[in-house]
């Protein structure tokens, strides 16, 4: 069984790194940011940097924690996760492809900075793939769902608490949070997402599917971003 200090480094230290990275773009972007054609690549755009980054030494913790983590891959329950990740975010995206959120100009554009089908180009996009699709996953649900969850219901010994035990205060916490941590724009998505990864979560009484569910979505809304020009999706 996973000890109190072993689910804090496994579940709660991922989504710690992650935000710090996002924390340092979001308040100390603009202190790095210079745009002057002399500028280098980094400074001009300091997200190219810090994204990657943020990629590799989330992806080096979860390695490095790996022994530590009580996982419960099986097929069935991962195969029930694919319909429940493209319905949840088909829904998110719905207000995208309607026209009802715009914000053209903006968004993930590696070619601007790099220009049109240059490597560094392919390579933050390849970057980008490998954040939403598969470290994202794991760092949010891990917390989400291997912490916070268990931590609604027994504060003081979650790990004690078995993985898809309901609460009502567990559902409105982490769907809450999961909602809040997203733009205004995305709540109502991500309201219906988080609440059916609560259900898939329930009823498969395992995190394994939660975390395909984030990778299917996510990897499905990369491609659609791409294919259909919509960089302000992701």
């Amino acid at each position: 069984m996973t000890t109190d200090a072993g689910l804090y480094r496994t579940c709660v230290y991922p989504l710690a790194i992650f935000m710090g990275f996002s924390l340092v773009l979001a308040f100390g972007g603009e202190a790095i940011k210079w745009e002057h054609p002399e500028a280098a690549w980094w400074q001009q755009a300091p997200e190219m940097l810090l994204y990657p980054l943020q990629t590799i030494v989330c992806a080096g913790w979860l390695w490095h924690v790996r022994k530590e983590t009580d996982w419960d891959w099986a097929l069935k329950p991962c195969l029930l996760a694919v319909p429940f990740g493209l319905l949840g975010i088909a829904v998110w995206m719905l207000p995208y492809f309607a026209g009802w959120i715009t914000d053209e100009g903006n968004g993930f554009m590696p070619e601007k900075v790099f220009g049109e089908g240059s490597a560094l180009t392919m390579a933050e996009y390849a970057m980008r793939f490998a954040r939403a699709a598969v470290v994202v996953p794991f760092v949010e649900e891990l917390f989400w769902r291997g912490f916070l969850m268990r931590w609604c219901i027994n504060r003081d010994f979650p790990q004690n608490v078995a993985i898809g035990t309901h609460s009502l205060l567990a559902y409105v916490v982490t769907t809450g949070a999961f909602m809040l941590i997203h733009a205004p724009a995305d709540w109502a998505g991500a309201f219906i997402y988080g609440s059916l990864t609560y259900i898939l979560v329930i009823k498969t009484k395992r995190i394994t599917p939660a975390i395909t569910m984030h990778a299917v979505a996510n990897a499905t809304m990369g491609i659609c971003a791409v294919s259909f020009n919509l960089p302000h999706l992701w």
